[in-house]
């Protein structure tokens, strides 16, 4: 079947496609080992097979003496047990169109802020981010049962490797945010291969004996790594922090000669935990990161003016919960909720009928390590620090960072996992619009997500898809204090 059958019709309203083939020439940088006729590959392993399972086969069939009668049935079951074990290898081994859907290209999408951009071009610096959860490979394999339905060698390490390369080097972004990063992995396959083409990193491994944690690289032609922050979430003296998880905070400078000191943005990238009964520790964990953030962002600390921020990852967190409208409304009255109502993932029908704690009706953090608002207490001023105190036991978080979403968190359908063939919106793309300067940083583009009923018998990994997490992507553009002053 040929790709034009695959392909949805064009929309009305102004999208271009990210295809695989178009990208290929241009702005694909291609490395000359990876893996690209994996069908052909396959195939010559299944045309082997066969042949050998055709030459016992044609043996068996020859005439046999009848002192030999008794050799025959044993070879004659040794043939049908190899034929079955052959017949099992072939189900895996077969070529992936004759087996698994394929989904449509995705596209990329205009907002309106793009026709702003294209009138004032010279006056801004664009830049290309994703943010990708790869799925950790420790993770598969301890996790087998949510992959049952996925043919055995998309979830090999060598496969998924290669084609998560290749689709990270397609999209050709300046700077990508990854998650369920291992260390191994991290140092001997994304690293190195990604510096052939331009980029450097920051990683940081979860505490603990966990293996993976996220990263960030980013282009060296294209960016100056100004400062950066690593987040450890584990805190041993405090017992809501007591999970491995993490996260990275940069601040980026762009290369160019329109430059000034002031042109400085922020990335931020995290994977919250998973457990959909624990918001008590996911709102602690957004808490601790936001407040470190904070500290990292703040360009003066007197007029409270922060750099331009973007914060991305796997939330584990559906887009109407009340942690993602804690992030967006920048309020959240926290004692009127269960620990399994914060993060949405568990179905309003099963909630009803399960036991978990109320959140506490006193301070989640202690004010002495964060603040009610956000902050580490350390960068406070002590009549500030004075009034978290005595704020502390109205059980409300607040922060005033002014988040918007890159997607329409509205729109139900929308999803960005398939874990365990169940697909849900958990991934995240959100940036600050500064109230003195809402042009500042600017939403040009968005790569647009599938939708729920596209995942009918899609199992990912699969041939297409690498991760169990569909890969999210933005394009922005920074609005450059030189060139506005000139």
């Amino acid at each position: 079947m040929s790709d034009s059958n695959f392909r949805r019709p064009r929309p009305h309203t102004s999208y271009y496609s990210n295809n695989y083939r178009s990208s290929r020439g241009s702005h694909f940088h291609w490395n000359p080992h990876f893996r690209h006729e994996e069908n052909n590959e396959m195939e010559q392993e299944s045309n082997q097979n066969l042949h050998a399972t055709y030459q016992q086969s044609s043996l068996s069939s020859l005439p046999i003496a009848s002192h030999q009668q008794h050799m025959f049935t044993s070879q004659e079951q040794f043939s049908s047990e190899h034929m079955k074990k052959s017949n099992e290898h072939q189900k895996n081994i077969r070529p992936f169109h004759h087996i698994e859907n394929h989904l449509p290209y995705r596209m990329w999408s205009n907002t309106a802020d793009q026709e702003y951009f294209r009138r004032y071009h010279q006056q801004y610096f664009k830049f290309h981010l994703i943010c990708y959860n790869i799925l950790s490979q420790t993770l598969l394999e301890d996790n087998k049962f949510l992959y049952v339905n996925c043919l055995r060698n998309n979830l090999k390490w060598y496969r998924r490797k290669d084609r998560l390369l290749r689709e990270l080097l397609r999209q050709d972004a300046d700077i990508l945010c990854l998650q369920e990063m291992e260390n191994y992995h991290y140092e001997h396959d994304f690293r190195p291969n990604l510096m052939q083409n331009g980029y450097d990193s920051i990683y940081l491994k979860r505490t603990g004996d966990k293996s993976d944690g996220c990263c960030i690289f980013y282009k060296i032609n294209r960016l100056k790594l100004i400062e950066s922050k690593a987040v450890s979430f584990y805190q041993k003296d405090i017992r809501v922090l007591d999970r491995d998880n993490c996260g990275l905070i940069a601040l980026f400078q762009p290369i160019s000669s329109k430059v000034s000191s002031d042109d400085i943005f922020c990335v931020a990238t995290t994977h919250l935990l998973f457990s959909p009964k624990r918001g008590d520790i996911k709102l602690a964990q957004i808490q601790y990161f936001l407040a470190e953030i904070d500290r990292l962002a703040t360009k003066d600390s007197y007029t409270n003016s922060y750099y331009p921020i973007i914060l991305c990852g796997d939330f584990n967190s559906h887009p109407q919960s009340p942690l993602i409208k804690f992030l967006l409304n920048q309020y959240i009255k926290y004692d009127s909720y269960r620990c399994i109502e914060i993060s949405g993932q568990t179905e309003n029908s099963i909630i009803k009928n399960c036991f978990s704690y109320q959140l506490p009706s006193n301070e989640l953090l202690p004010s002495s390590f964060v603040t009610s608002d956000c902050r580490l207490a350390i960068s406070n001023n002590e009549s500030n620090f004075q009034t978290h105190i005595n704020q502390h036991s109205s059980a409300i978080l607040t922060h005033n960072k002014k988040f918007q979403s890159v997607y329409d968190l509205n729109n139900s359908l929308d999803i960005t996992t398939n874990s365990g063939d169940e697909s849900k919106l958990v991934d995240y793309i959100f940036y600050t619009q500064q109230e003195n300067d809402p042009y500042k940083l600017n939403l040009l583009n968005r790569f647009d997500l599938y939708k729920q009923n596209q995942m009918i018998d899609i199992h990912i990994p699969n041939h297409q898809f690498a991760s169990d997490h569909f890969l999210l992507a933005a394009k922005f553009a920074l609005k450059l204090t030189m060139t506005n002053k000139q």
